[in-house]
């Protein structure tokens, strides 16, 4: 190809125009011959540019390879002419001159490996970024907070009580109000010494307590300890024996499932 046949195919563009705009539709490519153009890439509203090319660039082969929309803004940054070639025109370039073909491939294939570097580097960024967030959370997020249980083991019958709610009432049942507590000691207690509303063991911040009841007649026992009518209470630790009248039980703490 001689160089008055590209001077038949060169456009002059003066600088702020656009040679073509993204999402367009196109059949050619341009190889610019003096001056310079910025490829611009429109994200979220603003336009970013991805490349700045100069003499000996070209740019929008995709369209003559693919039938695709642009995929880019293209935009004079000064004064710049530009060869343009059609996709029929181009078709008969490769007849004529294989190694036309040969520079496009290595045109093309530096512009991958260069994006290639790019993508590298933004992988590598991305997860110097969530290493980062990892090591934050797990210094700043709070540890899981333990949900704890409780129960009762009768010393006597080894009935087991669960314990697993805020307030539970122990006692037993009524049948005036039917009121059933929490803790219900009917079937152990043949004595009839415990009250039908005798304590309440309450959670409170994963710790239980236990408080007697007003009016209560044989009391409430913790190691011995009477167990003052008051809203306190006391506290309850692991192994604990607590005596409800004439009932003794062990104290069990443990974590739910």
């Amino acid at each position: 190809m001689s160089s008055n046949f590209f001077s038949q195919l060169t456009v002059t563009f003066e600088a702020g125009e656009t040679i073509y705009k993204q999402g367009e539709h196109g059949h050619s490519m341009f190889i610019i011959t003096e001056g310079r153009v910025a490829l611009l890439k429109e994200k979220s509203g603003k336009k970013e540019v991805i490349s700045d090319l100069g003499k000996g660039d070209f740019f929008g082969e995709l369209s003559i390879l693919e039938s695709i929309p642009r995929p880019h803004t293209a935009k004079v940054v000064n004064s710049a002419s530009v060869v343009v070639i059609h996709r029929n025109t181009f078709l008969k370039m490769l007849k004529a001159n294989m190694e036309i073909a040969i520079r496009l491939l290595q045109k093309l294939s530096a512009k991958l490996r260069n994006r290639e570097e790019k993508i590298d580097v933004l992988v590598s960024q991305l997860a110097h970024v969530q290493d980062k967030a990892e090591e934050t959370l797990a210094i700043t997020a709070p540890a899981e907070k333990v949900q704890i249980a409780g129960q009762l083991v009768a010393l006597g019958s080894k009935r087991v009580f669960q314990i697993d709610a805020d307030q539970n009432l122990v006692g037993r049942f009524d049948p005036v109000t039917g009121i059933k507590p929490e803790v219900d000691l009917t079937h152990e207690d043949e004595n009839r010494s415990v009250s039908r509303r005798h304590a309440i063991i309450y959670r409170r911040e994963n710790e239980f307590f236990v408080r007697e009841e007003l009016g209560v007649l044989n009391g409430t026992f913790v190691n011995g300890q009477k167990v003052a009518q008051n809203d306190i209470g006391m506290k309850l630790v692991d192994k604990d024996t607590i005596n409800f009248g004439m009932l003794a039980f062990r104290f069990e703490r443990m974590e739910k499932a």
